[in-house]
């Protein structure tokens, strides 16, 4: 069946986009719906920052009877571009019915556009870069993501390559249990580095997360910078990122490491709020009842651990194992029984060797990265 792609105009076909999904995986157990009303911000050009140093177009693939059968944003991150030296388009939110047509006239789509603003090669997916969700799930399909990561069906990876698209990069997911872990390396190296240094451990403020964010920020962006696909985020992006973040967050799992009252090291984990919104069905009351509110409230028992970074000068003085004990501990307490680590670049072997020699850990799923020179 042919298919033709348009461009998203207009807040009728803007619903659309954002209703696909809702439709795709009605009868998906694993996937979780997002809060409507946060998604129609997130497409939302003069309130999401991103669009502030990007060009973004929604597209949407319909058949000859006009019905919606996919979609797929269409991206030029400038601010990417301008860090990298590069010329990179990206694609993102991609979703579509199970026919491979649908994929080959969204991407095409997507190329064609990108050829023409002048890029050079394309790369995907992003929603909208690696400071949000990115990749596609190419290996863990058994269970639904945690929070603040993709899903997609396992036959999505096969339609990439179909369409001419190779892996860039892998972007790996690691399991630990809280159980197994107390009595690891790791703790045992935590409990030398509190009694050998002056490293004051403390939880984030969240009553002051606008003024935490930007000093953990600055962290990452030291430990970050030479990363594969890295972007500085804006000031604008750090103060979004303050906004969702106060919304999930549990202080005792953001613990934040001073050396002679500077801060040099951070964690950040976050309770998986996608166990309660499984069963929002993306309603914002029922998402707030389900997080919040007892008797409706869902018990939370497994984390995602996002971002942990130590400053270069402050490192192989053991302050990962400062954060690593203390959120295990912080997570024992709060009836956590598993996290995840993610997402780790798979050639960060510094990283890898501390998940998989130093902790007990399962590289459990693989999210991939595709690109396809234009």
């Amino acid at each position: 069946m042919p298919y033709s792609v348009v461009k998203v105009t207009g807040r009728g076909l803007l619903g659309q986009f954002i209703d696909l999904p809702y439709r795709l995986y009605s009868d998906d157990t694993f996937w979780v719906p997002p809060v409507r009303v946060f998604q129609r911000d997130l497409f939302d050009r003069d309130r999401h920052p991103f669009h502030r140093h990007s060009s973004v177009e929604y597209l949407l693939a319909v058949d000859d009877g006009g019905r919606v059968r996919g979609r797929a944003a269409s991206i030029v991150n400038h601010a990417h571009n301008e860090y990298h030296g590069e010329r990179t388009g990206f694609f993102g939110f991609l979703e579509m019915e199970r026919d491979p047509g649908i994929a080959k006239a969204l991407l095409g789509a997507c190329e064609e556009k990108l050829r023409a603003a002048g890029m050079d090669r394309v790369r995907g997916p992003m929603n909208f870069s690696t400071n949000e969700e990115c990749g596609m799930l190419v290996k863990g399909f058994d269970a639904s993501p945690l929070v603040m990561m993709p899903y997609n069906p396992d036959w999505y990876p096969g339609y990439m390559e179909e369409c001419g698209y190779r892996k860039v990069r892998d972007l790996l997911a690691y399991r630990l249990y809280t159980d197994r872990a107390l009595d690891s390396r790791m703790s045992r190296v935590s409990e030398l580095v509190r009694r050998r240094s002056n490293a004051v451990i403390r939880d984030m403020s969240v009553r002051r997360i606008h003024q935490e964010v930007p000093l953990i920020m600055d962290i990452y962006n030291e430990c970050w910078r030479d990363n594969w696909g890295f972007v500085p985020m804006t000031r604008e992006e750090l103060g979004h990122l303050a906004d969702e973040l106060r919304t999930v967050m549990d202080p005792v799992l953001a613990p934040i490491v001073e050396l002679d009252g500077q801060p040099v090291a951070f964690a950040v984990a976050i309770p998986d709020a996608n166990q309660a919104l499984g069963k929002a069905g993306g309603s914002l009351l029922r998402a707030l009842l389900a997080l919040k509110v007892p008797p409706f409230r869902v018990r939370i028992d497994r984390c995602r651990v996002l971002l942990l970074g130590v400053r270069k000068a402050c490192r192989g003085r053991g302050l990962e194992a400062l954060l690593i004990d203390r959120i295990i501990s912080s997570s024992k307490d709060r009836g956590i029984l598993w996290g995840e680590l993610s997402w780790i670049l798979e050639d960060n072997e510094s990283m890898r060797r501390i998940l998989e020699k130093d902790l007990d850990t399962e590289q459990y799923r693989t999210y991939r990265v595709y690109q396809k020179d234009l």
